[in-house]
């Protein structure tokens, strides 16, 4: 029965709506529990669901394969919350460039340091260097770096999926109560995952967090040569 489900393409398909909107209803329910994150969920229960049938991975994807479609797109839409509120942006622009770019340059500094104590290849590097942006960028920043991509999106998601959990409890212990600032940090923190949560704060969070996004991935992509090529210096 399970393999002649898994060979149409609608099987992939069904499965994953079923699980993200069935996290989506747990963690409506119990919000503090990370397992119930939707993402989260979602990718434990097909991952379970898979070992247990022994359907393979490559049936499944016949279906999966078109949700990727999807992921570019729904970054975009994001510019709908900016331009909904272009005034902040206008008025903190300096604050928000600035501090992008030197959390992006914090990130390059602590990576580097890391690869030398634990003296990870340049493969490993570059796996793990665009672990803040957005999966859409990710990708392709870490397959023309030489990475390996399988793993670079499950950093992706564990790094987002970290930032939405650990996100608003920060806020609250350090007081940051403005908006602009949650959202830059939930967007260029967690990217797509840290927005989502940002969209649950506020329509000025959702807003800066998409243009986080946005701005984090393009400081990536141009810091991501000279990184490597330091990096190949050292190595």
């Amino acid at each position: 029965m399970w393999d002649l489900l898994s060979i149409n393409p609608f099987f992939g398909l069904f499965i994953t709506f079923f699980f993200f909107l069935l996290g989506t209803l747990f963690h409506r329910r119990w919000p503090s529990i990370p397992l119930f994150n939707p993402l989260v969920f979602a990718i434990t229960s097909i991952i379970i669901l898979l070992l247990i049938t022994g359907i393979s991975y490559d049936n499944y994807n016949e279906g999966g394969r078109f949700i990727n479609l999807w992921i570019t797109p729904a970054t975009v839409a994001l510019a709908i919350k900016l331009e909904k509120n272009i005034v902040y942006l206008k008025k903190y622009y300096t604050a928000i460039i600035s501090g992008i770019a030197l959390g992006v340059l914090f990130h390059s500094a602590i990576l580097v340091m890391v690869s030398i104590l634990f003296q990870f290849n340049e493969e490993l590097v570059a796996t793990l260097f665009p672990k803040s942006i957005t999966t859409a960028i990710a990708l392709g920043v870490s397959e023309s770096l030489g990475g390996i991509v399988s793993l670079t999106v499950a950093i992706v998601v564990f790094t987002g999926v970290l930032g939405t959990i650990v996100g608003p409890p920060i806020f609250a212990l350090l007081k940051i109560t403005d908006p602009v600032a949650q959202g830059v940090a939930l967007g260029s923190g967690s990217h797509a995952m840290g927005t989502a949560k940002a969209i649950e704060l506020g329509d000025v969070q959702a807003a800066m967090a998409g243009l986080s996004i946005v701005l984090t991935g393009i400081v990536v992509v141009i810091l991501a040569p000279f990184v490597m090529g330091f990096v190949g210096a050292l190595f």
